[in-house]
């Protein structure tokens, strides 16, 4: 779901205003009856109303931009809201969280929210090196210099096994290049949230997220132990269908390309019908043309084919279409479609709790209806054939995502407490190698920080994807054809 992937990092964009001088901010209590908590209280709520005005400019823009083409200005959006931006206001949200129970959600959701922006700007210097050396990385295989970014590319268009290994194989230097970057910026992530006084990368990730590592970690074990023989069996159905090796000749670069939706699968989603089907399902649901739902499918010529949802407002919410094309399209459209319906609605009326809390229940959302390209009924219903090879090919690929999710997670719990750099990496090489089902070379190591540098987000991924099965199960089958208003009313 390419908008919430994108809105954490919205404020980075916007530039590092210098922040307001910290403050005490007990100070200068006035008298008349007036407590600590009602005048911190009073900041707090003026400081919500403040950054819903930011973000929703931001969505404003960020709309014009993906669907017209229009100049994006960010760091203009920001201007004029330095004192938000500060540490002053964090200890503020901070303090008013503790002296006002009943708001202790709404606050912490802000204190979490601004205290990931004050990170961002924290690191920017960081965070722009690293951007800029994974778009100028190459690495040399047969005397070929070749861009770090089109690795994937690379492999999933490679016809022989032997090219598809020197590739993958000769990627690791360039790997290593952008682990010291991401080191160089983990440092400082360190420091500046030592700081701002908040907990360190790993606690302030999960609180940020609303995770609780420990029930994580063994969320991840189970997922691992309970689809390891499915995986197994479908490596070798992927094999079987594509380069044709024994699985124990496999190696990860080998993924790509055993992943790619089959020709003839993504023939049954030609760009004309993914949008077709996606406003179909909207109608049978009810829920096409609902008053504050937007859904763009224009065509226009400066649109950014990536779909998007942005969300305003719980009554303004805008999904921008443009379909390429293909099986992946089709799940894409379709998990931005259940993303927006998620955010859709009656709320709390506050912009703290409805859309600074955790993004569990749209990324739910979004990989329900994604899963509906594994439902023969549906595809039925909107006329697909060879559904057999489109369910298998759909299955394989999710089952792959949440497999690497677990790993990852796996990967960044167990390797967090090694001191030993060596160790780490061997540790990384041994999960995902069960991860994904096949023997890694100790080489592969050095994508150990790359990997798990995403701020817990496979994390939330995995949770995302569990909810979803969970979610399936209790509305049982065919719940595509039923009414379904609010859509967060029914999840688990």
């Amino acid at each position: 779901m390419n908008s919430l992937r994108i809105f954490g990092l919205l404020l980075v964009l916007a530039g590092c205003p210098k922040n307001a001088p910290s403050a005490d901010v007990s100070a200068a209590l006035p008298d008349a009856g007036v407590t600590e908590a009602d005048l911190l209280g009073t900041r707090a709520d003026a400081l919500e109303k403040e950054a819903a005005q930011v973000v929703r400019s931001i969505d404003d823009a960020l709309w014009r931009h993906w669907t017209t083409g229009a100049p994006l200005d960010l760091p203009a959006l920001t201007q004029g809201h330095e004192a938000l931006f500060s540490k002053q206001s964090l200890a503020t949200l901070r303090r008013a969280r503790e002296l006002r129970p009943a708001d202790a959600r709404k606050f912490g959701n802000l204190e979490r929210w601004l205290g990931g922006e004050l990170l961002a700007r924290g690191v920017a210097a960081e965070s722009e090196a690293l951007a800029n050396l994974e778009a100028s990385t190459t690495f040399t295989v047969d005397g070929k210099e070749l861009p770090w970014r089109d690795l994937n590319k690379l492999l999933l268009n490679e016809k022989s096994a032997v090219k598809r290994r020197a590739l993958w194989n000769g990627s690791h230097a360039a790997a290593l290049r952008i682990e010291a970057a991401i080191l160089r910026r983990d440092e400082k992530v360190k420091e500046v949230l030592t700081a701002l006084e908040l907990p360190a990368p790993l606690d302030f990730a999960a609180d940020t997220r609303g995770l609780d590592l420990d029930a994580l970690q063994k969320s991840a074990e189970e997922v691992l132990t309970r689809t390891d023989a499915e995986w197994a069996s479908t490596l070798q159905a992927l094999s079987d269908a594509t380069v044709k090796l024994p699985v124990s000749a496999l190696t990860r670069g080998e993924l790509p390309r055993l992943l790619k939706a089959p020709d003839v699968v993504d023939a049954e989603f030609p760009r004309g019908k993914v949008a077709a089907r996606a406003v179909q399902t909207l109608g049978t649901l009810g829920v096409y043309g609902k008053p504050g739902l937007t859904l763009d499918l224009a065509e226009a010529a400066k649109k950014n084919p990536l779909p998007l949802t942005v969300a305003p407002g719980p009554n303004d919410v805008r999904v921008s279409v443009k379909p390429v094309g293909g099986l992946r399209d089709q799940e894409s459209v379709l998990g931005e479609l259940g993303a927006a319906l998620s955010l859709h609605g009656e709320r709390s009326g506050s912009f703290a709790l409805d859309r600074l809390g955790n993004p569990q229940e749209a990324l739910r959302g979004s990989e329900l209806f994604a899963s509906l390209v594994t439902e023969d009924a549906w595809l039925l219903a909107n006329e697909v054939n060879n559904r057999p090879q489109v369910i298998a090919a759909a299955k394989a690929h999710r089952l792959f995502l949440l497999r690497r999710a677990a790993g990852v997670v796996l990967a960044k719990l167990q390797t967090q407490t090694l001191a030993d750099e060596a160790a780490a990496r061997a540790k990384y090489v041994s999960i995902m190698s069960r991860a994904m089902g096949l023997k890694l070379a100790v080489a592969e190591g050095a994508r150990w920080r790359i990997e798990t540098d995403d701020f817990l987000r496979s994390a939330t991924a995995l949770e995302a994807l569990l909810g979803a099965e969970s979610w399936r199960a209790k509305l049982g089958e065919g719940w595509w054809l039923k009414p379904l208003t609010p859509l967060s009313a029914t999840a688990p």
